[in-house]
């Protein structure tokens, strides 16, 4: 019988070299010393939409090779679970990168109705 793995987060060793500390700072700083960028909702979407479009087209090509690379290996060494692992994680990866738009504006849209609801 196959046993299933848990992953633990040591979150010991997380405390112990400060990366908590460090993330938390760091979203601290940049929420209160950057109002104007951090909590902008317009102005900014088709510039953004632009951008995003163009980091997209350079991260799915990222996602292609790395992750070919990374089950190609994986097959070589002769691990067809890792392989099968190390592919859907790419696959779900960039699909939520093509879908995070969508979800966006479905959230916005969701908002924008209850704004109109309450009039």
């Amino acid at each position: 019988m196959e046993q299933t793995k848990c992953y633990v987060i040591d979150t010991r060793k997380m405390r112990k070299d400060g990366t908590i500390v460090k993330v938390a700072g760091l979203t601290f700083i940049l929420f209160a010393c950057l109002p104007d960028s951090t909590f902008a909702s317009t102005g900014i979407d088709v510039g953004a939409q632009r951008m995003y479009t163009k980091l997209l087209n350079i991260a799915k090509w990222v996602l292609v090779f790395k992750g070919g690379i990374d089950t190609v290996k994986s097959v070589a060494d002769g691990d067809l679970p890792a392989a099968k692992r190390n592919f859907l994680g790419y696959f779900v990866t960039y699909g939520i990168l093509v879908l995070l738009p969508w979800g966006m504006n479905e959230v916005d849209r969701l908002f924008a109705e209850m704004g109109a609801a309450e009039k």
